[in-house]
């Protein structure tokens, strides 16, 4: 056998900060501080896997300790040059903090940093993981990260620097590494599958370049594992490329997603067994339809038209489908169900029976009951903002019923409803009962406000009627306006008192309670600049004769009111228990005349309590609308 195989990551790892692929301001920065001598004594290399940070490392030891450094381009060919290539540098020194985490193991580090350099210009520590160093370990470290011994160099590196130590941060300079871009993997992918003369399409690099995720190293290990199948002459292409990493195919994602879009149960279970059976896991399966979504989102979202290859982790023929797609969901509804697909893909790892719980999610996700739920209370809640901004828009059809406030809706639920018309009809016999119809007709909205009125029967002067209007119409408190409208006869009001009348004791009281007195003493104050004193009493003989009826301020008050279905309908239950009442008077009367005499006395009987029992209503609700 020949030579044992080296990897292709580890074959074409950068040499030369000239080879470091995607990380140029940390090149230029490092390289500046050769030139200049300006180099640190401690350094923090941070960034995802894959990206180049222990390459670099090396690189920049490599630069400090060449024959011909400090130089920003080593020969690679000297004897500190090979012996760091090989890894048997006694001036560089690697450790790994994984296996090297204990206080014990950086006390004897520390011991050793006391020796010179032995061939090199610099003695380097580089250290790799060092976040998985034990809290000891790191305060062993603090005083001589701060005042190294001269001519020695730290170089720190780790994928997590949030669980490295604010004080050993403090004391290095930190570079954070980023990810390498997919067409710069692709370039550099390509130049390598040349090299080593690798059968590939170009589509099936791309895909390498997008699932590798800005790593540099897992695009070398994808491509080294694809190129076994290069056999026999065989070109490599995209499926090829999935069945080795175990993704799922653009066509796969996009008729699932198209299920989900048109609400297909059936299908989405059928395409999801088949991907299953087909070796993918569940979990694979939510994070590629995570970054589908993702994909989705930016073209709802963006305009991709200049950048899209570097957002877009798809392939560019692929691009109009999702546009097409796109336009079956809303923005904020693809956002929510990527917040979705993370929980589930959280909530997935615990359980016992994954393929039961992807399926349960994924269609949990095609109903979309919650999103579906908060997108219908949006468009009421505009259509009530719209009705509420204007008034004027709202029309009305023939099937279509008056859109009233919620003022014009309570008016109509405690207006006392009027005693049903009575149609005698024709005596068929003597001694037989007489038979009566009720036909019952939605009053006007003037005769409404004008019963309530009139109940008084007093007569208002001219002057005291204008203002005792104007003060009822400016009475906010729909339930006070209606006590004081029904109720009361006003007999004196200028800016100094207002006097008004009640026939009955508990009227006064309950007219002097606070939620009806108070919208009284606003609409006088609005009147008269001031509150006035108020009095409320039951009538006097002395009291002045008023000219007016009260009919011309209901006409005035109640121009626009109209009587709702709800009205009708309690009017409706009431004629029901009347005509029971006046079916029995009926019966215990003989003479048809008297029979209707005393139905007569009952319907004016129960409109009396209807009026009664309708404030009792209203302070028991303190005038909300009730339904």
């Amino acid at each position: 056998m020949g030579e044992s195989y080296i990897p292709l990551y580890r074959k074409y790892r950068p040499q030369t900060f000239a080879d470091l692929i995607g990380q140029e301001a940390l090149v230029k920065t490092l390289s500046n501080a050769i030139k200049l001598d300006k180099v640190a004594h401690a350094y923090l290399f941070t960034g995802p896997r894959g990206t180049g940070k222990t390459s670099s490392a090396r690189i920049f030891a490599k630069s400090l300790n060449c024959i011909n450094g400090p130089t920003t381009e080593p020969c690679g060919k000297c004897p500190n040059c090979l012996d760091m290539m090989n890894g048997s540098s006694l001036d560089v020194i690697e450790l790994d903090a994984a296996s090297n985490n204990s206080v014990e193991d950086a006390r004897n580090l520390l011991e050793k940093t006391q020796f010179v350099p032995i061939s090199g210009n610099y003695k380097i520590y580089i250290i790799d993981e060092v976040h998985m160093l034990s809290t000891a370990a790191f305060n062993a470290l603090l005083k001589t990260l701060e005042e190294p011994p001269k001519k020695l160099i730290f170089i720190l590196a780790t994928t997590e620097p949030h669980k490295v130590l604010e004080t050993i941060i403090s004391r290095c300079q930190r570079f954070d590494f980023r990810r390498i871009k997919s067409e710069d993997i692709f370039k550099r992918l390509k130049h390598i599958s040349e090299l080593e003369k690798i059968n590939i399409t170009d589509e099936a690099i791309r895909l390498i370049a997008r699932k590798s995720f800005g790593g540099m190293r897992d695009a070398l290990a994808m491509l080294d594992q694809a190129s076994v199948l290069a056999l026999d002459g065989k070109t490599i292409d995209v499926p090829d490329v999935l069945s080795i990493i175990g993704s799922l195919s653009e066509d796969s994602l996009f008729e699932i997603v198209d299920t989900l879009a048109h609400k297909k149960p059936e299908k989405l279970l059928e395409i999801l067994n088949k991907i299953l059976q087909s070796g993918n896991e569940p979990s694979m399966i939510l994070k590629e339809l995570t970054l589908y979504f993702r994909n989705l989102l930016l073209i709802k979202s963006c305009n991709l038209s200049d950048n899209k290859d570097e957002l877009l982790e798809v392939s560019n023929e692929y691009i109009p489908k999702l546009k097409e797609q796109a336009e079956l969901f809303e923005v904020v509804e693809i956002a929510q169900i990527i917040e979705k697909l993370s929980e589930y893909n959280n909530n997935l790892k615990n359980s016992t029976n994954q393929l039961l719980w992807l399926e349960v999610m994924l269609i949990n996700i095609l109903y979309r009951q919650d999103i579906n739920t908060i997108k219908n209370l949006e468009k009421r809640i505009e259509k009530l903002e719209e009705k509420l901004t204007n008034p004027q828009s709202i029309t009305l059809t023939k099937h279509q019923e008056r859109q009233q406030t919620p003022e014009e809706e309570f008016k109509s639920d405690i207006t006392p409803a009027q005693p049903p018309k009575m149609v005698h009809s024709k005596e068929e016999t003597p001694g037989q009962k007489i038979t009566q119809e009720y036909h019952q007709e939605p009053p006007a909205a003037e005769d409404k406000l004008e019963k309530q009125l009139n109940s008084a029967h007093t007569e208002i002067s001219g002057d005291l009627k204008e203002r005792w209007k104007t003060i009822l119409t400016n009475i906010e408190s729909v339930p006070s306006r209606m006590l004081f409208c029904n109720l009361s006869k006003p007999v004196e009001i200028n800016e100094d008192r207002i006097v008004i009348t009640f026939k009955v004791e508990s009227f006064i009281k309950q007219a002097k309670e606070t939620n009806k007195i108070a919208p009284l003493e606003k609409a006088a104050q609005k009147m008269f600049g001031k509150v006035p004193q108020i009095i409320l009493r039951t009538p006097l003989e002395s009291d002045n004769k008023i000219e007016e009826s009260t009919k011309e301020i209901a006409k005035e008050l109640a121009s626009s009111e109209k009587k709702t279905e709800h009205s009708i309908q309690i009017e409706h239950n009431l004629d029901e228990n009347l005509e029971k009442s006046q079916q029995e008077v009926l019966k215990e009367t003989t003479q048809p005349q008297a029979a209707q005499k005393k139905v007569k006395d009952l319907a004016h009987a129960s409109s009396l309590f209807l009026e009664e029992e309708a404030k009792y209503v209203v302070d028991l609700f303190q005038g909300k609308i009730i339904n």
